[in-house]
């Protein structure tokens, strides 16, 4: 072999050397060095209150959501009240301004409470009540999903019939209420949910369809909308369809809930209680559907810093105490590339009850977290 042929023979096993290094720590990567995640995770609970749990994640582990430090955001400081009047399951963080926006799920007498946490003190800086509208005949569910812009909150009405408030976000002041009046969205909807586009510029709006308008179970009816809206329009009062998509579930088990779109604004990823969709957020395409474990209800699926991986928060079948079922929040790691469940998921609630001498059952629902880099 002269020369110019060993210099080949060295450099081809180099090569190997980096193809396999790239194979191991790639996007599609099932084996190797992973990135460890850290940061913070809020989520909102019934109990009047917003477990703020710091994290640290490592997909190579069986275990890989290790909560560092669980602690707890008050809406209200008498507990009677908080649990009555300001149990919320959602959360949405502006990251800019280092607010985290909350709404709730329960009336207040014949009004509505949102507001904003200083994430920097953990305190409650606003507290605003909106009346409940008269087409909105059910007594709960109320606010579960959200979006936003710069400058609004937008919480979505979860129970009959359905709206998004458009709230400025210095003030808090409600300017306008957005009905769901437009042809191509079903009058047999019961508990709609939506999401902003990152660029702000679309509002994913979902909802379940049913047999009877409002009621769960939904009888036979299997179907469920995404419809994708105009941000701008929205805004300003106007329902303005961009596109829209039909998925079909179980009647009994399926209802969407919660959901985010990944950071580049491709995908679509959406809680389905007994299932978990990802969808190309541009053409709506089923990209995966996973099914949870039996029992158990996804409720929120949020992506990771990078879109590999992201976060459910579900509730739990556990034994309060002999012959009492309830239920546990607990988080657990979702892979965006196999679409699968990876590992063990971790309690971020009756952990924290336990500490304080109480078993009892814990409703977690929507998340929001910030990253460390």
């Amino acid at each position: 072999m002269g020369l110019a042929g060993k210099r080949v023979a060295a450099v081809i096993p180099v090569l190997l050397v980096g193809f396999v290094a790239v194979w191991l720590t790639g996007p599609g990567a099932i084996t190797g060095a992973e990135k460890v995640y850290q940061g913070t995770v809020y989520v909102a609970g019934m109990g009047g209150h917003i477990a703020k749990a710091e994290v640290r994640i490592d997909p190579s582990q069986p275990e890989p959501i290790t909560v560092v430090k669980l602690s707890r955001i008050k809406l209200n400081s008498d507990p009677a009240v908080a649990k009555k009047a300001y149990a919320t399951h959602d959360v949405r963080i502006d990251h800019a301004r280092n607010v985290m926006y909350w709404s709730t799920f329960m009336l207040d007498g014949e009004s509505l409470h949102a507001g904003k946490i200083d994430l920097a003190t953990g305190k409650v800086v606003a507290d605003a009540k909106f009346p409940k509208d008269q087409r909105t005949t059910a007594q709960g569910p109320m606010y579960c999903g959200s979006g936003q812009t710069k400058d609004k909150f937008l919480p979505v009405m979860m129970g009959y019939e359905g709206y998004v408030d458009v709230v400025d976000k210095e003030t808090m002041k409600h300017e306008r209420r957005v009905f769901f009046d437009h042809p191509k969205i079903p009058k047999n909807y019961v508990w709609a949910h939506g999401v902003t586009s990152p660029d702000g510029k679309e509002f994913a709006l979902w909802m379940s369809l049913a047999d009877t308008p409002g009621k769960f179970p939904r009888e036979k009816e299997a179907r469920h909308v995404v419809l994708i809206l105009d941000t701008p329009a929205l805004v300003k009062g106007e329902i303005k369809v961009l596109r829209e998509a039909t998925l079909t579930g179980d009647p009994k088990g399926s209802a969407l809930f919660r959901g985010y779109y990944t950071s580049d604004g491709k995908r679509l990823l959406i809680s389905a209680r007994d299932r978990t969709w990802l969808l190309d957020a541009a053409s709506l395409k089923v990209l995966g559907e996973t099914a949870n474990s039996p029992g158990w209800e996804n409720h929120d699926v949020q992506p990771l810093p990078g879109d590999r991986y992201a976060l459910l928060t579900h509730r739990v079948p556990m034994d309060i105490e002999p012959g009492k079922k309830g239920m546990d929040g607990q988080l657990e790691l979702y892979d965006l590339t196999r679409m699968a469940r990876v590992g063990k998921a971790v309690s971020v609630c009756q952990s924290c009850h336990s500490d304080e001498g109480i078993k009892t059952t814990s409703v977690a629902c929507g998340l929001d977290s910030v990253w460390k880099q």
